[in-house]
């Protein structure tokens, strides 16, 4: 088989892979923003971007009429994505400014623990092996990241920020799955949850703006800009690629894909932000764990 037949063969695969990398990658250009700017404005920005990008794509590609989101069911997209793309994507975002972007995409890979053990609660799906071995490989790896703060200067209690995330993540996704079974169109979910996400997040970055009794007081984005606007548009990208990836490939091949962002993230610390995140063999290892824990829970 040539080249292009093989690639043309494997896009769902290529385009888990690239969804995996990108994610992280905008991770890199969020954290330098952070030399000029806070947490809360990036992550109110790259919400925007990622709002106007999603309904683009949502209008242009979406397989249903965009007056479905006059339905009732769309207010499970609103609730999910106040949840979860608004709050716990605050707490994320503030957890790559205190752990730096490895440590806190492995801690937030627990998403897909909490996930599980959400739906088999709630919604009467299947506790198997599978499941019950990925949750100690998750727990295993999470164990050794914590146990590299011995031997460096952050804190193991900033990992609660993005384990909340990650709980906060699960839910979420146990309410999309709800809405999608009443509107099957990703891509409408993502957008009318992503509006919703920017909504919460300008009402809290509002309200922390009031300093007084007629005390306002924004800070000024500056250099943190451009940099926020990239983390912007690649975290977009990563997303519309993770839909077409889910939506093009077997769920059994694609997950286990898109869970890599750990691996990705260990890498492109290691790479980019040298003078600021140390990557340690506990790093290396609490990453290939909980990728493996993942994989199992994901993809059997």
């Amino acid at each position: 088989m040539v080249l292009p037949e093989l690639l043309q063969s494997k896009t769902a695969e290529l385009m888990a892979v690239a969804s995996a990398a990108l994610f992280p990658l905008g991770l890199i250009f969020l954290k330098k923003g952070y030399d000029h700017s806070t947490p809360l404005y990036g992550t109110l920005i790259v919400t925007a971007i990622n709002a106007v990008l999603l309904w683009l794509f949502a209008l242009l590609f979406s397989s249903l009429p965009i007056t479905v989101i006059f339905s009732s069911a769309v207010i499970f997209f609103i609730i999910a994505g106040a949840i979860g793309h608004g709050i716990a994507r605050l707490l994320q975002f503030t957890g790559v400014d205190k752990v730096g972007p490895a440590r806190n995409t492995i801690a937030l890979a627990t998403s897909a623990l909490f996930g599980a053990v959400i739906a088999i609660l709630f919604r009467g799906e299947k506790w198997t092996l599978p499941i019950f071995l990925g949750t100690m490989a998750i727990v295993g790896g999470i164990a050794v990241l914590a146990r590299e703060s011995k031997k460096t200067k952050w804190n193991p209690a900033y990992l609660a920020l993005p384990i909340t995330a990650a709980f906060l993540y699960g839910i979420m996704t146990n309410i999309y799955k709800v809405g999608l079974e009443k509107i099957p169109d990703a891509a409408i979910g993502a957008a009318v949850g992503l509006t919703a996400a920017l909504f919460t997040l300008t009402v809290v970055a509002a309200a922390s703006a009031v300093k007084g009794p007629g005390r306002i007081k924004i800070p000024s984005l500056g250099k943190a800009m451009p940099l926020f606007l990239a983390a912007g548009i690649i975290n977009s990208l990563g997303l519309i690629l993770n839909f077409e990836a889910i939506k093009l490939g077997d769920v059994t091949v694609v997950f286990p894909l898109i869970s890599a962002q750990p691996l990705f993230a260990t890498v492109f610390g290691h790479l980019f932000l040298r003078q600021t995140e140390r990557i340690s063999w506990h790093v290396v290892l609490g990453a290939v764990i909980v990728v493996a824990g993942i994989v199992m829970i994901t993809a059997f």
